[in-house]
């Protein structure tokens, strides 16, 4: 997975169910371990958090795998393969992310800098390619 793109599950989510699913958990373990709770609700409550954090995990899934976010996977060799037709390009991402929330003004600003002085090199580069060519023709005569 590359940097670029997002997480199945973020800080938030894990945070989530650290704060509150497994708290729950420990609380009805808790119950169940001073006879308050009988262990069919202590059971039934621990299955039931992680059900709940699996699902909300396979919601995000299903919507990151059919948004076209991420298009690439990575094979059981490690490369990446890529899953939909046409790749989004580098900028449109960018300001795909930005307005998404995921960067920061600063970030984004910074990224589109590079991304522009990137395109500018490369132009320069195709441009002068040609005059080298010529010098090369010339130098082996």
């Amino acid at each position: 997975m590359s940097d670029d793109s997002p997480r199945l599950v973020t800080g938030a989510m894990l945070g989530t169910f650290l704060a509150f699913g497994v708290d729950l958990v420990v609380i009805v373990a808790a119950l169940w371990y001073v006879g308050r709770v009988s262990a069919t609700v202590a059971a039934g409550t621990a299955v039931g958090v992680v059900v709940v954090f699996s699902l909300w995990v396979a919601v995000r899934w299903v919507r990151l795998r059919y948004s076209g976010v991420g298009n690439a996977d990575d094979d059981a060799d490690g490369t990446a393969t890529a899953t939909e037709p046409a790749e989004e390009a580098p900028l449109d991402r960018l300001k795909r992310r930005y307005a998404d929330g995921e960067i920061s003004d600063e970030e984004f600003e910074r990224r589109v800098d590079r991304l522009l002085d990137a395109d500018s090199r490369a132009e320069s580069a195709t441009r002068r390619e040609p005059e080298r060519e010529g010098e090369r023709e010339f130098e082996s005569k």
